[in-house]
């Protein structure tokens, strides 16, 4: 599994993609991620991905970068409901730890979840992350995971 720069070939597949009906209102549909990460292109720290795992898209992710905090931050993520339950999820947060590790620019992983989503919580906090705080504006769980 890898992840792959957006373009014209995968464009509509991410743009498709879409979560279980009972998900729906935890994860912003990806055509409002691309955008938002069209708004921060300048800042070089807003960087969307296709999540591929070999010819096949499964996912989506949006990394955002705060170097002066030195956090490497999963601002949002997603796996088509055709691929759950196959562990691309879990594979995606371990790639994003090691993409964040490897630059060795940063020391924090940051990870939320929308408060009803307790299946992120729970794989969030399996892999090795912890509650920071509670973001009472958008109802998330905001979790660490030191580097």
């Amino acid at each position: 599994m890898e992840f792959i720069e957006i373009n014209e070939d995968n464009f509509w597949k991410i743009i498709n993609m879409e979560v279980n009906e009972n998900q729906a209102g935890f994860v912003a549909p990806n055509v409002k991620s691309l955008a938002e990460a069209y708004l921060y292109r300048n800042d070089d720290d807003v960087i969307p991905y296709a999540i591929q795992d070999q010819d096949e898209v499964v996912g989506f992710i949006l990394i955002d970068i705060d170097a002066e905090k030195r956090e490497f931050m999963i601002w949002r993520m997603m796996i088509d409901k055709r691929y759950q339950k196959r562990g691309y999820g879990k594979q995606t947060i371990q790639k994003a730890i090691e993409m964040a590790r490897k630059t060795g620019k940063y020391d924090v992983l940051v990870a939320d979840y929308v408060k009803e989503n307790e299946v992120m919580g729970k794989l969030l906090k399996s892999i090795g992350f912890y509650s920071h705080s509670f973001d009472e504006e958008n109802n998330e769980y905001v979790l660490h995971y030191e580097l």
